[in-house]
């Protein structure tokens, strides 16, 4: 079936004109969702190491992940400023997904010079998915959003690079440099997963160059030993960083080892799940195939699809809505709703041509997209499907991928704007999800009423009352007990990097000494070790007496102290229920030490002792 150019009828270009702006407004609109809420909310413990780790990461001898370092640049422009924090991520994190997006539509295509408003407006759309990393509420820049940015990186540098030697290949390969160099610093275990499908898809598309993925490679190993060299003044020592986090990763028993991260997961999609993705796909159909007919008819059919696609993101934006999709763990598949629709519309308008008029180039790039959200999970002790279907604008372009002779017959993109705003309305049911059901709070953000400063930037945050109760009144304990900012803490509680922040404490050994898993006493230990006696014996300690992740008081007298006979309770104030993930509010104190010169003996006696 030939297609024709369907772009003489004035219906279907007045229509096309009102989607693309609904679409531009969708797209705004979801931006301002999430950057407004940027000041809403507060997780206490991952955002919250987030936060640590960033603040002063040079601190930390031993380190799986750097984000810390990457971030750490962002941290002092923003002045520390959480809400900023965010919204830099957020709009990085877009400006990324928007690039790549618009990049690989123009590559599917690039003998169609018409329509650029159009391809930039249903890249923009696609783009948006991107956004999903946050569908948990943890905005503030951390290893996840660095490894996914750094894949979006590395793929927007492959769709650059060629054999040929010009300045747009000769970008291309360097970006891919830069991009996998970025992935390291994020999650090691994604830069290796990464490095093996780069090299296979260079092999397949027939873009490999020897000369030129040396190039690569002396970009990403230079940033390295710069980034060693800056972060321990030695590539030894950035080494043995990187090897005993692996180590402490081990001693934790949290599933990081190799042989648990190398698995093949399995995802269940419930009734429910498998109802909304049906819905999604044939309603972005519907809209595709009325965008694509050149009837008046069919123009006002996909205009009107797309208008409920809008409503729908609309009044979710607009918080209208407020029950969430209830679709289980798995409903970042939702997505595929649209990959379905976008591969159904190439095969059919398209007939047999996807199949054979895509080159080794496209379909390499595709496959490889198709496993990106698997590469980004590689390492995570979470299921590869559920934590892979954050990166879903790599399954979302790669069905894209089949419409290239559809654009190519057509010559230009309008009639796939249908897609980025199914894409939207997904994106906004998922991020509904995070901010009404945000990680480790006790409830929608929208409730939060309650502005708080938080830490030592005075961060302006919207908490509800009971996490603003437990910061203020852990923040007064301390000022009243004579704690000052900047000293030492020992975290025993193993769930409160976010109250140490509050209170402007230095969190020594790691940034979050975590508890609650069969090594936590054992890795607190190994992190420990790593801190002069000098700060163990002038350390507070935070306790929490029972606590659900509390970290026994064994840790103290194996560093030469004895707690809490060498020290003083200076202040109580109890959780806020919910605290950490836990329901039941509990007590925790904070000791100062009164025996400080023992102490530092005694530290150092242990460790000559544990030399010999």
């Amino acid at each position: 079936m030939a297609l024709k150019d369907k772009t003489n009828n004035p219906m279907v270009a007045v229509t096309r004109r009102a989607t693309a702006a609904i679409s531009v407004l969708g797209t705004l609109m979801i931006l301002g969702w999430l950057l407004r809420y940027s000041f809403y909310g507060l997780d206490f413990t991952d955002e919250s190491y987030y936060l640590v780790w960033m603040s002063n990461p040079f601190i930390y001898e031993v380190s799986a992940t750097q984000f810390g370092f990457i971030y750490r640049p962002l941290y002092i422009l923003l002045n520390g400023d959480i809400a900023l924090l965010r919204q830099a991520n957020i709009v990085i994190t877009f400006s990324l997904g928007w690039c790549l997006a618009y990049t690989y539509l123009a590559s599917l295509a690039p003998e169609v010079r018409q329509g650029r408003v159009a391809l930039h407006v249903t890249a923009a759309g696609l783009g948006t998915s991107s956004l999903v990393v946050f569908s948990t509420w943890l905005a503030t820049p951390n290893y996840n959003s660095l490894a996914f940015q750094a894949l979006i990186v590395t793929a927007i540098g492959l769709l650059l690079a060629d054999k040929a030697i010009t300045h747009k290949s000769f970008a291309g390969w360097i970006t891919i440099g830069i991009g996998g160099w970025l992935a390291f610093m994020a999650k090691p275990s994604t830069a290796v997963a990464l490095a093996v499908g780069i090299l296979a898809c260079l092999l397949v598309s027939g873009k490999f160059s020897l000369r030129l993925l040396l190039l690569t490679a002396a970009t990403a190993i230079g940033l390295l030993l710069f980034s060693a060299l800056m972060i321990d003044g030695s590539i030894s020592g950035f080494a043995r960083r990187l090897q005993l986090g692996v180590e402490f990763g081990g001693y934790l028993g949290s599933g990081h080892t190799m042989s648990q991260i190398l698995r093949i997961d399995n995802f269940r999609i419930r009734g429910p799940g498998q109802l909304a993705i049906l819905s999604v796909f044939a309603a972005t159909f519907v809209a595709i195939w009325g965008a694509w007919s050149e009837k008046s008819k069919g123009a006002i059919v996909s205009l009107s699809a797309c208008a409920c696609f809008f409503t729908v993101t609309a009044l979710l934006a607009l918080s209208q809505v407020h029950k969430v999709a209830g679709l289980g763990e798995f409903e970042g598949l939702l997505i595929f709703g649209v990959v379905f629709a976008a591969v159904l519309t190439g095969l059919i308008f398209g007939r047999p041509k996807p199949l054979w008029s895509l080159s080794a180039e496209q379909w390499a790039i595709a496959t490889l997209f198709l496993v990106m959200p698997h590469i980004y999970a590689f390492g995570t002790n979470r299921n590869y499907w559920e934590n892979g279907a954050w990166a879903g604008i790599f399954w979302l372009l790669a069905g894209v991928t089949l419409l290239r002779p559809v654009v190519s017959e057509l010559g230009n993109w309008s009639f796939a704007m249908p897609l980025a705003l199914a894409t939207q309305t997904v994106t906004a049911v998922l991020l509904q999800t995070g901010l009404e059901q945000p990680q480790r709070q006790t409830q929608p953000l929208r409730l939060n009423e309650t502005t708080l400063e938080i830490g030592p930037q005075r961060s302006a945050l919207v908490l509800s009352a009971g996490y603003a109760t437990y910061i203020a009144d852990a923040v007064a304990a301390a000022q009243n007990g004579g704690f000052e900012p900047d000293t030492p803490v020992i975290d025993l509680s193993g769930q409160s990097p976010g109250i140490l922040y509050a209170i402007g404490a230095k969190n020594i050994g790691q940034a979050w000494i975590i508890g609650g898993y069969p090594g936590s006493l054992k890795l607190a230990k190994a992190a420990l070790d790593h801190v002069p006696c000098e700060e163990i014996a002038e350390a507070w300690v935070l306790f929490e007496p029972d606590g659900p992740r509390s970290i026994p008081t064994e840790l103290m007298s194996s560093l030469g102290t004895a707690f809490p006979q060498g020290y003083q309770e200076v202040g109580t104030w109890r959780t806020a229920e919910g605290a950490g993930g836990y329901d039941a509010s509990r007590a925790q104190e904070l000791y100062k030490p009164t025996a400080p010169t023992e102490a530092l003996s005694a530290c150092r006696a242990i460790r000559a002792k544990e030399m010999k």
